[in-house]
């Protein structure tokens, strides 16, 4: 009976890449939540641990080893900012991403002078972060803020967009402005379809994030 011989295996077999780890800082549980499952879903990335304040996030960030951290840029008890300087520090070499619901320029300038890579905004984190993650360069502030200027608005429609985010209603607009109840709801509705929106707070809060009007208190 004969021994069949095997074949010689020549070379060496690749090595097997280990995930890179997250550690995720942002004190909205549900968005930490989703975020950290869709990222453990993917082959190369691991998230290792969540804090929900920045306190939590340094703490865990000197427990835990980590190649990217993403900080929300408010937190509770600090400013994201000032946890990502730490975070550098701790972890000169880790990718420190920076997530906000108002990716402006100036708050982009901010991030990176504190040492962030980059600077993203959260309604569209996953995708963005996933990118930034695999070499993507990140999408610019200043480009997206020129996407997202929000709709030509005439100048008494600006009126009473600023008035809504001062928290005026219908009724003081009418008085405010000298114009009928007819006329104010009229512009509303303008308002609302140039928005593409449904109500006057989701009309409030795109104009915000798009730089046209800021949210503040009536003055008497």
């Amino acid at each position: 009976m004969s021994t069949a011989t095997m074949p010689a295996v020549s070379g060496t077999c690749p090595a097997v890449r280990a995930p890179r780890t997250v550690l995720l800082v942002d004190d909205h549980r549900i968005f930490t939540d989703v975020l950290a499952f869709a990222l453990d879903a993917q082959p190369d990335l691991r998230c290792v641990a969540v804090a929900n304040s920045a306190r939590e996030g340094l703490a865990k960030a000197a427990a835990y080893d980590f190649d990217v951290a993403i900080v929300d840029l408010h937190l509770p008890d600090a400013g994201g900012l000032a946890v990502v300087e730490e975070l550098r520090a701790i972890r000169p070499a880790a990718l420190l991403v920076v997530l906000t619901g108002h990716p402006r320029a100036d708050l982009a300038a901010a991030a990176h002078r504190a040492g962030a890579d980059a600077f993203l905004a959260k309604d569209d984190a996953l995708h963005a972060v996933l990118g930034v993650l695999r070499g993507a360069p990140p999408p610019s502030p200043r480009r997206r803020l020129a996407d997202t200027a929000g709709p030509q608005l005439t100048p008494r429609e600006h009126e009473v967009l600023a008035s809504l985010a001062s928290g005026a209603d219908a009724r003081t607009i009418s008085h405010d402005l000298g114009l009928s109840m007819h006329t104010v709801r009229d512009y509303i509705k303008t308002i609302l379809a140039k928005f593409g929106v449904h109500t006057q707070h989701a009309a409030v809060v795109a104009a915000i994030e798009s730089g046209l009007v800021t949210a503040g208190k009536r003055h008497p």
